[in-house]
């Protein structure tokens, strides 16, 4: 699936690029980026494509911490409407908030999520590209902005809690420290910055209401792609076959939390157990045409009891499994009754 975002999540990357001792306009071009959009708001570039630029850019230049050095360059204005909410919510809480809610309308394939714990606020992003190491670059400059707006809001001495990485270390650990102030934990469950619980009940001064509302409604009208529900039922489809097709596993596989993608779900009207529920009742149809036993179909679709899938079935077709076995064997292929079957 194509997904794009604004050309200007490089910008400054070319004159990064020359002090390193490249060629700003062959990388980039090597990657299908017009430089010119690197800096026009209004141009759109393939995310996959910035990606490869981050990684390349770190690999031929040997500047491993080329992420978080870019990062630094643009600071929290490149962020455009997402960087107007952080400058004017009412409090850090509020703006970290908003941050989480409208991330993924601006780029469908980064996630930013706000956990409050007892003990603190965590702060994790995520983001989906194959190629593992240009995601690292791409996690660790969104972690270095993340950095650069909590600094904004609660003071240049700000230190983290904690900050931990999904990945193994790429840069001199200084560098790391450079950023973070403190040590990074490495090979972590999450991708995080970890504050203190009261720092989000912290106001945020000078702000402008009228810039938030504009800001909060402008973004609000922007529909990301919504491909969430295809991608789960895929991985889904993929997973009952090896009887792993649980939430958890699909989020494994597509990187995120569980709980983001069940609020992206929610988003688009629909839920886990629903899709789970129609790649069952898809399955069990195609399966009862191969005269494989009623219990071997049970145990395909993740049925630990027979008698559970033979409620599902009636609940699907009308009629239990080995009617539903003997009907589809005396037929050719045909295509499953819609979803809102009921006997």
């Amino acid at each position: 699936m194509l997904y794009l975002i604004r050309g200007t999540v490089l910008s400054g990357a070319g004159d990064l690029i020359a002090e390193l001792g490249g060629d700003p306009d062959a990388l980039l071009r090597a990657h299908n980026v017009d430089p010119v959009a690197t800096e026009d708001f209004e141009r759109f570039i393939r995310y996959a494509d910035a990606a490869a630029v981050f990684g390349d850019a770190a690999r031929l230049l040997d500047c491993p911490d080329f992420g978080m050095r870019l990062a630094r360059r643009q600071g929290i204005q490149i962020l455009g409407p997402i960087g107007v909410i952080l400058r004017n919510a009412a409090t850090v809480g509020d703006a970290v908030d908003g941050v989480c809610r409208f991330l993924h309308n601006i780029v469908p394939v980064d996630t930013a999520e706000l956990i409050r714990t007892q003990r603190a606020a965590v702060y994790s992003y995520a983001t989906i590209i194959q190629n593992d190491f240009d995601r690292h670059q791409m996690v660790e400059k969104s972690l270095t902005l993340a950095m650069s707006a909590f600094c904004s809001m609660l003071g240049d001495d700000f230190v983290p809690l904690r900050v931990t990485f999904q990945h193994r270390r790429m840069a001199p650990l200084g560098r790391y420290q450079e950023v973070f102030r403190r040590p990074i934990e490495f090979e972590a469950e999450r991708n995080a910055i970890h504050l203190p619980l009261p720092a989000l009940r912290r106001p945020i001064r000078d702000r402008d209401a009228a810039a938030l509302a504009l800001a909060e409604n402008y973004l609000t009208r922007i529909r990301p792609d919504l491909a969430m529900a295809d991608r789960v039922r895929e991985v889904t489809r993929r997973l009952l076959i090896v009887n792993q097709a649980s939430l958890v596993e699909v989020a494994r596989a597509i990187s995120l939390h569980p709980r983001v993608v069940q609020r992206r779900l929610a988003d688009e009207g629909t839920t886990f157990e629903q899709i789970l529920d129609d790649v069952r009742r898809a399955a069990a149809w195609e399966l009862s045409a191969t005269g494989i036993q009623v219990s071997q179909i049970a145990r395909a679709l993740g049925y630990y009891q027979q008698s559970s899938y033979a409620r599902a079935c009636r609940r699907w077709y009308g009629e239990s499994p080995r009617q539903l076995r003997a009907r589809r064997r005396g037929q050719g292929p045909s295509s499953p009754p819609d979803p809102g079957f009921s006997s």
